[in-house]
């Protein structure tokens, strides 16, 4: 069967646990093989230098990759057996030029003297941090660039990921305590009593000096305002309130105050207040909603459930 490992390894000071899938020799069972492209963030692509056989194999690896493996997938092309010079097919330049034809780095190995292992297991790490931070990066708050119009529902898939509109303190330690496989995404709304009438800058200095004060800066995503209810209802909470109708821990209670629905059409499964949340799974799958009384820091065990 397919060979299984975990390690752990240090990358600029981060320690990193990677799950690794040894897949050789399953070429006969394609569709053994097949899925575990589908969850992978890194792949190493490997042929024997002894073999020519075993290169040009390379780009039906290469191909099944890009038709199986997640978008942005980061790989790394591998030449094994470096220790076994005098039986070489293969030479280093040719492997060099495939590498640079498929836009992956190229690291010539030994797993009997193991030359270069450690320094591409920790390359591909790299790689995969680096994608992962430029994603963050992108969905983070600016105040004159990012519009939450750009945040679209398929960007609800990489990685364990939820969203809520308040408990700032709590959502700072989770991001912390998790840093590469959640993300915390933040949406105010002003449509709960009008509570939100601040630009995107004053929402900032509001954290910082107010609530939660002491020069507060969150480690996490803060997008434009939106509306999470009515006839403007911004699409991801239009599909998140279709996948979770009502929050899992409360679902007979809504709006206990008509005078605060300021929106149109009312819906069943409207969101009620600031503090209801979403937890969304690594495949882009809805796994719980939480109602405005449940505390952020208790979906923890749910996060580790998930991860």
């Amino acid at each position: 069967g397919v060979d299984f490992k975990m390690k752990t390894i240090e990358v600029d000071g981060i320690k990193v646990r990677i799950q690794i899938w040894d897949t050789a020799g399953q070429e006969r069972y394609q569709t053994i093989t097949k899925q575990y492209y589908r969850r992978a963030q890194g792949i190493f692509l490997v042929y024997d230098i002894t073999s020519e056989r075993s290169f040009q194999h390379i780009m039906k690896w290469a191909s099944d990759v890009d038709e199986y493996a997640p978008e942005g997938v980061q790989k790394i092309l591998i030449a094994n057996k470096a220790d076994e010079d005098q039986k070489r097919q293969v030479g280093a330049n040719q492997g060099q030029k495939l590498a640079k034809d498929y836009g992956m780095d190229f690291y010539e190995t030994s797993a009997c003297t193991n030359y270069n292992i450690k320094e591409s297991f920790t390359r591909l790490t790299e790689l995969v941090l680096q994608a992962h931070k430029k994603e963050l990066d992108v969905l983070r708050l600016s105040n004159d660039e990012l519009n939450l119009a750009d945040l679209e529902v398929d960007d609800l898939k990489p990685r364990i990921l939820w969203t809520t509109v308040r408990d700032y303190s709590q959502l700072q330690e989770l991001q912390t305590r998790y840093p590469h496989r959640l993300t915390v995404l933040a949406f105010p709304c002003n449509q709960f009593g009008y509570q939100e009438n601040c630009n995107n800058e004053e929402i900032l200095n509001s954290l910082k000096y107010v609530r939660p004060g002491n020069g507060f800066k969150p480690n996490f995503s803060i997008f434009q305002k939106c509306d999470v209810n009515g006839a403007n209802t911004h699409p991801v909470f239009a599909y998140l309130k279709e996948k979770l109708p009502v929050p899992d821990d409360d679902p007979t209670s809504f709006m206990t105050d008509p005078k605060f629905i300021i929106w149109s059409p009312i819906n069943r499964s409207d969101i009620a207040w600031n503090f209801e949340k979403f937890l969304i799974g690594p495949e882009g799958e809805t796994f719980k909603r939480y109602s405005k009384k449940f505390q952020t820091i208790s979906i923890e065990p749910d996060i580790q459930r998930l991860l």
